[in-house]
């Protein structure tokens, strides 16, 4: 069991092995809790089969440094940025929803995980857990048991005038993230993503100012900006000869716009982009808010050739009265789902019975949140269609990811 200073000195020799690779890493601390008396009774046994079950749920390269009574840290070297830690965290809390087998019997334990990123959250090692630390108060009372870090700073909401202007003056930029066929084994598309650099806010989330635009009746303009601004590097992409699918994500906040479909039409005739290139995602959740103009809209917008993808299946409705009702052409398994399903039984066969529903809807699989070659390996044994993931590269500005594509042998 190793003391704070010697947390702080292996933080220390992994900092300066970061520091000339040009890399970063997460930093997390992790601690199982359990009742009072079972701890009494079966401490060191359920530390050790907590640790046991830590291991089995991160990568080889990955250290478990015990620190406490079932208390760890874990140190994660060479992950792309924060959003990878997040998705280890999510994987180690799904890894702990089976029992732990402490001695001879079975019990429930929850884990807590703070995390914090080098070099953005401390540049030596005491920042660093500090960092850590905080995020794991925070983690305590958060209902996916797992925070990164936050500064101490005050959330900007973007004006509605800024919003407005910015999608006036085309100030938004599209990102694409690759979605890859997993039987031809290559890139035939890309997620549309819209992103928001403000001049006076800096970075602005999407949920924020797309939430924004549909309280304040943007939406609608910002999804005509979306289409058509997708449409234009989905031209430019058939002109270098690559002909791809792009996926746009629909707010179902834009169903009421008269004349919706006819603008969709129109904009594909526009940028000379065939209607079977373009998939529209919608969540189950959002176009339950009304179900019947959702159901005409989306068969009308299907009857002339657009994709319909039902986003994030399994953690909304996910009922056969709704895949009945609903004219979709694929189904997007959520990475809840996905993320664990190398080392959690239970979501393998979940994930396998989506992708045969989906099959036997004559519907297209596609799965989110792939980010390991074993994921992938599992995905194509299901018999599963398409996949998404920072295994196949994170969303980049639309122009470059063309460009790269095109340059590929």
């Amino acid at each position: 069991m190793l003391n704070r200073s010697e947390v702080l000195s292996e933080l220390d020799a992994e900092r300066l092995r970061a520091v000339e690779a040009h890399e970063h890493f997460a930093f997390l601390l992790l601690r199982v809790h359990r009742h009072r008396e079972e701890h009494q009774l079966f401490g060191d046994f359920l530390s050790m089969a907590a640790r046991t079950r830590i291991r089995s749920a991160v990568r080889p390269q990955d250290r478990i440094l015990p620190i406490g009574d079932n208390a760890f840290a874990l140190i994660l070297p060479n992950l792309r940025d924060s959003g990878h830690a997040l998705l280890a965290a999510n994987r180690l809390v799904r890894a702990f929803r089976e029992p732990l087998l402490v001695g001879d019997r079975l019990q429930q334990a929850l884990p807590t995980i703070g995390i914090a990123m080098f070099p953005e959250h401390g540049d030596v090692a005491e920042a660093l857990c500090r960092a850590a630390e905080q995020a794991f108060a925070q983690a305590l009372t958060s209902r996916d048991r797992y925070k990164l870090f936050q500064p101490e700073r005050m959330r900007v909401e973007p004006p509605y005038v800024d919003l407005r202007e910015a999608i006036i003056n085309n100030r938004l930029e599209v990102f694409l993230q690759p979605l890859w066929d997993i039987r031809s084994g290559c890139v035939i598309g890309a997620e549309s993503l819209a992103r928001w650099h403000s001049d006076v806010h800096g970075a602005i989330s999407p949920t924020d100012f797309v939430l924004l635009a549909e309280q304040t009746g943007l939406i609608e303009s910002l999804t005509r900006w979306s289409v058509n601004t997708t449409l234009r590097h989905a031209a430019a992409a058939r002109a270098r000869g690559q002909h791809l699918r792009f996926s746009i994500n629909l707010s179902p906040r834009v169903f009421h716009e008269p004349g919706l479909v006819e603008q969709f039409r129109n904009a594909v005739a526009i940028w000379d982009v065939p209607a079977t290139d373009i998939v529209l995602e919608v969540t189950e959740s959002s176009v339950m808010e009304d179900p019947s103009l959702s159901a005409i809209v989306l068969g009308q917008l299907r009857d002339h050739g657009f994709g319909i993808s039902i986003d994030d299946f399994g953690i909304g409705y996910s009922s056969f009265a709704y895949l009945k009702r609903f004219p979709a052409t694929e189904l997007k398994i959520d990475q809840e789902f996905v993320l664990d399903i190398g080392v959690n039984t239970r979501s393998a066969q979940l994930v396998h019975s989506m992708i045969d529903l989906a099959h036997h809807l004559d519907l297209v699989a596609v799965a989110e949140g792939v980010e390991d070659e074993a994921t992938l390996a599992r995905l194509r044994d299901m018999g599963c269609d398409l996949a998404q993931g920072f295994l196949f590269g994170r969303p980049q500005p639309a122009a470059e990811f063309v460009t790269a594509l095109g340059a590929s042998p």
